[in-house]
């Protein structure tokens, strides 16, 4: 459940790199840089290299926010780490 500012969710413990902290921290930074970006658009001679450059990290936020939203539908971190969740008919000991 995120909190009233539509922030965190209130319910992540922040010890821990969860998906939603992960998510709220992309969401925070690509706000950021995109601010940064509009900031230096208004600019009468913006430095091209320097939006070049926040162009870039923003696509690799972007990049990174939908694999972190992929990854957190499908669970595959976990999977990768741990194996699946259900085990095969093969890893079932048999019932007599």
């Amino acid at each position: 459940m995120m909190d009233s500012s539509g922030g965190r969710p209130e319910t992540d413990d922040y010890d821990l790199l969860t998906f939603g902290e992960v998510a709220a921290r992309l969401t925070e930074v690509l706000a950021a840089e995109t601010a940064e970006l509009e900031r230096l658009r208004r600019q009468p001679n913006p430095d091209q290299a320097a939006m070049r450059g926040i162009e870039q990290r923003i696509e690799r936020l972007k990049a990174g926010a939908q694999r972190y939203s992929e990854e957190q539908r499908t669970n595959s971190a976990f999977v990768r780490r741990y194996g699946s969740l259900t085990a095969s008919s093969d890893d079932r000991p048999p019932w007599r």
